[in-house]
């Protein structure tokens, strides 16, 4: 069997064979240059000299000339049976990385010209999410149970049972054995029956609410969002042009009435039913009835964020606001990024049937369709019943850690802060004294080893009280009593 090429393509290698340079000298030059300019990174294997002749249509001696050349000079190095690479370290005479331009004053740079969208992403604050082993951040799963193993086995089983159908572009609405699969999940978990030609695989949960945004507002429209609410979806909305209406939390969920009696004109109501995010309320049954007798009354939209409502300690979850909605005014988004791991990038949506050919039409459009070979091991993974299994092992082993963190909390953190404890999710509230201030004290925290999100990040405006969001799901039990001890010592010294 013949041998296959490796390492990296170097097409940006040009040669100009009217120039007096000689064809090695030219060569040469570019891969300095690449490399000083990082383009290629130190480790990176380059192809053997044969194959990189081929490649450039030059002798291979031309090509062993320049790497023997280079590697002199400290930029490659050649390892005897294993191939040519970039060296680790760039030689220190020269300068690490080239720049396109000479460096300017920044207020002296002139803004590109960019659309309005463009400008509001680049003002918009982008957090990302620390991938630190550290207690105690806020939607983590237990990575620790996970069963990576298995699921590498269906990774896998789509590579070694490769066929030209399964390699080239899926169907934008998602592979159809999975959207099967999770409309008997819904029916199941959720009392939420469903046809899955209703359902529209997305890139994310996040994914879906841009697309939502996008087809079902314009700019400028009213959207009814919770106070304190999920950061990273405000400034979604926000750098879309959407006017947000924030209405408060209290003990029933979102208290929509009074924005809307004061005519908000709001075209969609974005809330999160099942345990709103970052107090953790869920929706009462008569206030959902309401909302979706406002959506009704004013051909407005519902986008239902269902994120984490597998995990529930106390009760059977309540209803979707999807699964009692009569009229078609919901859309529904659920995602696999807290019941499996973040890094899946798997959400869906459940549309009504008036909405499902333009939602497909969108992501044909935006991202031509999601990875067919993920959708496909997902869909296998839930269909050989581990998907349900791995639910059921987390809901107890959650529910042993809540309750375990629930104790430590309340001993090691006595007069310091109170524990508020959700009847659902991942995440419990530590709420603080009057008059600190979270952001320092979360900033402090992290500087201990502990990741705590600070409550007043979520609000739109000032919150009557400090908290900090603690997530005690992905908190291995060794991690737990030192991580709030750490803690409690960052507030002892906050006073």
């Amino acid at each position: 069997m013949a041998k296959r090429k490796s390492g990296a393509l170097l097409t940006r290698i040009v040669i100009d064979r009217d120039s007096r340079t000689p064809l090695f000298r030219q060569i040469e030059d570019q891969l300095r240059g690449m490399i000083l300019a990082g383009s290629l990174s130190g480790g990176t294997r380059l192809p053997a000299s044969r194959a990189l002749a081929t490649d450039l249509g030059v002798s291979r001696q031309t090509v062993v000339q320049v790497l023997e050349s280079l590697a002199a000079e400290g930029f490659l190095e050649m390892r005897h049976g294993s191939g040519t690479f970039v060296a680790a370290t760039i030689p220190q005479h020269v300068p690490q990385r080239f720049r396109s331009q000479p460096e300017t004053d920044p207020a002296s740079t002139a803004v590109p010209r960019v659309s309005g969208l463009g400008s509001r992403f680049g003002a918009a604050e982008v957090y990302f999410i620390p991938r630190e082993n550290r207690p105690f951040l806020p939607n983590s799963p237990a990575y620790d149970q996970f069963p990576f193993a298995l699921w590498q086995k269906y990774v896998n089983r789509q590579t070694r049972q490769a066929y030209r159908g399964n390699m080239g572009y899926g169907d934008p609405a998602g592979y159809a054995p999975l959207r099967h699969a999770i409309a008997d999940y819904l029916a199941l978990h959720r009392s939420d029956a469903c046809d899955p030609e209703q359902i529209v695989i997305t890139p994310g949960g996040h994914a879906a609410f841009m697309v939502a945004a996008l087809l079902l507002t314009d700019p400028g429209d009213g959207l009814l969002f919770e106070d304190p609410g999920p950061l990273i979806a405000r400034n979604l909305f926000q750098s879309l042009g959407r006017r947000l209406v924030h209405v408060p939390v209290d003990e029933e969920g979102m208290d929509f009435e009074p924005a809307v009696a004061q005519g908000a004109g709001a075209r969609l109501a974005f809330v999160m039913p099942s345990r709103q995010h970052p107090l953790g309320r869920t929706m009462s049954l008569a206030r959902r009835l309401r909302l979706l007798d406002w959506a009704n009354a004013n051909d407005a939209w519902i986008l239902e964020d269902d994120y984490d409502s597998e995990f529930r300690y106390t009760g059977r979850p309540l209803p979707s606001i999807r699964s009692i909605d009569r009229t078609g005014r919901v859309i529904y988004v659920g995602t696999f990024s807290k019941a499996l791991f973040p890094a899946l990038r798997l959400g869906y949506l459940v549309l009504p049937h008036a909405l499902v050919g333009m939602f497909r039409n969108a992501i044909a459009l935006m991202v031509r369709s999601v990875p067919e070979a993920t959708q496909m091991a997902l869909a296998n993974f839930i269909a050989d019943g581990h998907f349900a299994s791995h639910l059921r092992r987390m809901r107890d082993l959650y529910a042993g850690r809540r309750q375990e963190f629930l104790r430590v909390a309340q001993t090691t953190g006595a007069g310091l802060y109170e524990v508020d404890m959700p009847d659902s999710g991942m995440n419990a509230i530590a709420w603080l004294q009057p008059g600190q201030d979270d952001r320092t004290v979360a900033r402090r925290a992290v500087e201990a080893g502990v990741h705590a999100y600070p409550l007043g990040e979520y609000g739109a405006g000032p919150l009557p009280r400090p908290g900090l969001l603690l997530g005690f799901t992905g908190v291995v039990p060794q991690q737990l009593g030192p991580g709030l001890e750490a803690l409690t010592r960052v507030l002892a010294r906050a006073g």
